[in-house]
Parts: structure tokens; C-alpha cells; sequence
């Protein structure tokens, strides 16, 4: 697999290092680790009125940020040779999440990782600026690192022993078929767990003729989506054998995601995105937005 992974030396990006070094991706993957310097803080025009010696330190400013940047991608890249881990490191200059997005189109990731927000995040379950916009634009798969107790312990310990627990969202259609297929092609160990939830949004009516004639409908869908389910756990099972479904009736189905994935400490929620149209194809749908601003654990959303 060929994963980018953006970083600023955040605590939420250096939980991204962590989740590389820890998840079972496959060992033949490699990372390109990159940061970006912000121009718009080192850019001044003659307006501004400086002299000699302001531009001058605005220039060492701006040496001093690259080569910090220098020095925190020989950290992780380092972190990450010392697990296994090939690849290579880069800096950019330019808008955070813009050259984050053009990357991704140069270098054709599997999978763009970055942590949920960066130095200037407000709050843990807020997505910041710059994962907002990769999320919502890049041309590949993107995984939105959040804090989890099982990346801020030690490794080896008892609690970073514990097995991964994977909610993954499935309503048989294309990227979701996609988000299981790659779900299986990891390598997880025998502990692993997978729940494959799918939630079938229901509908208030009113009338009892129109309730009637919706039931059949309805447990005709039911019916799909059970054998749908069944078909995913087994596609599953190559990967773990400890893989379970659950099917859900909700009028939010996101809400309902949202609150197993909090009731069982899922450690990821992976769920597929569908574009609605060849215009709209790089903007999150409202169900897969919610999910990714407010999981209480880090969120992979699968693209074509």
C-alpha cells in the first residue's frame, strides 16, 4: 500500500505516526512523509513598509521553519524505518491542505493519513481547516487520525496489546463493497475484530395504507440487506475470523454509527463514500461528514 502521510509535529500528527507504526497494514507498504510550509506567514509585499533588516530576519525566519521541517521529517521518517517501514520525505511551500490535495494527485497515494487537527485545533472531535478540506477534495482515500488511549501507551504494554476493533458502515453499494476488499486484503491478526454494521434509514408514515404497502417494501429490504451483510462477513473472514454484524432500523443513520462505534470503543470506522456526480464527486455526502467530525475514534473513508 502507498500511503501519504502529512504532518506539522502536532500531537494529533504524531498520533498519525503512531497509527502507521501500530495498524496492520500490509509490509510491503511504504510512506511518503511530507510537511508544508506555510507561505502566506512568510509573504509581504511593499506595502508592509519593511526595511533591510526586517527582510532579512523574515528570510532566517523562514530558514528556521524549513529547516525544522527538515528535522521533524527525519524524525518520523526514522519512527517509521524502524518499523518496517520504506519511503521517502518532502516540503512543500504553499497552502497546507492545497498542496496536501496536489500531492495526492502527483504521487497517486492507496491512502492520504493525516491527524484530525493541527497545532491551532480547537477541540479533539473537531476536524481543523486543513484535514477538513483534504478530506472533502483529495482523489484518493483519506484516514483521519484521532486520539486513542491505544496510541498514547507504550508499545508493548498491556493495553497496546489489545486487539483492533474495526466498525466498518456497509449498505451494499459499490464503496462500500470497495471499503470491504480492502478491510480483508490487511493483515490482521486472529484478535482482531470486525463488526460490519448496516443501518436502514427509516421513514415516518402516516396513512395506513401507505404504512401497509411500506412494510412489504420494507422487509423486502430487510431481506437484501441481511444476505448483503452475510456476503460482507464472509469476504471479511479471510482477514480475522472474529467478524459480526449488525443490522439497525434508524431514522439517523448516522447518529446510529456514531453510537455503536462509542458503545463498543471502536478503534476505526471505515466506511465508503459514494460522489453523487461527476461536479459533486470530491464532496463528502452529509452522513459520511458527520460520522468523520464527530467518531469518537479515528475514521477511513474509501474512495474510488
Amino acid at each position: 500500500m502507498k500511503i501519504l502521510l502529512a504532518t506539522d509535529g502536532s500531537d494529533s500528527a504524531r498520533d498519525a505516526v503512531d497509527l502507521l507504526i501500530r495498524f496492520p497494514f500490509p509490509k510491503n507498504s511504504s510512506a511518503t512523509v511530507m510537511a508544508v510550509i506555510d507561505d502566506k506567514k512568510f509573504s509581504v509585499d511593499d506595502s508592509y513598509g519593511f526595511d533591510e533588516d526586517q527582510y532579512r530576519l523574515l528570510q532566517e525566519t523562514e530558514q528556521t521553519v524549513h529547516d525544522e521541517s527538515e528535522q521533524l521529517l527525519a524524525a518520523e521518517s526514522a519512527r517509521l524505518r524502524d518499523a518496517g517501514w520504506s519511503g521517502s520525505t518532502e516540503i512543500r511551500k504553499g497552502d497546507p491542505a492545497e498542496e496536501i490535495i496536489q500531492a495526492a494527485e502527483e504521487l497517486q497515494p492507496d491512502l492520504v493519513v493525516l491527524g484530525s487537527h493541527g497545532v491551532s485545533g480547537m477541540k479533539h472531535y473537531l476536524l481543523g481547516n486543513v484535514s477538513d478540506r483534504v478530506l472533502r477534495h483529495a482523489c484518493c482515500s483519506v484516514l483521519v487520525v484521532k486520539p486513542s488511549p491505544k496510541l498514547s501507551t507504550p508499545a508493548g504494554s498491556a493495553d497496546q496489546a489489545l486487539p483492533w476493533r474495526i466498525l466498518m458502515s456497509y449498505d451494499d453499494s459499490e464503496p462500500a463493497k470497495k471499503a470491504i476488499r480492502l478491510c480483508a486484503s490487511l493483515p490482521f491478526d486472529d484478535n482482531a475484530e470486525v463488526n460490519v454494521v448496516s443501518v436502514m434509514p427509516m421513514v415516518h408514515m402516516y396513512r395506513q395504507d401507505i404504512r401497509q404497502q411500506m412494510n412489504t417494501i420494507w422487509q423486502q429490504q430487510k431481506h437484501t440487506r441481511k444476505e448483503a451483510l452475510k456476503g460482507a462477513v464472509s469476504a471479511l473472514q479471510w482477514s480475522t475470523p472474529h467478524v459480526s454484524s449488525t443490522l439497525v432500523e434508524s431514522t439517523d443513520v448516522s447518529q446510529a454509527i456514531l453510537d455503536i462505534a462509542e458503545k463498543d470503543a471502536m478503534d476505526l470506522v471505515v466506511l465508503g463514500y459514494k460522489g453523487r456526480s461527476a461536479v459533486k464527486r470530491f464532496l463528502l455526502g452529509s452522513i459520511t461528514s458527520r460520522i468523520v467530525h464527530h467518531a469518537p475514534c479515528s475514521v477511513m473513508v474509501v474512495r474510488n
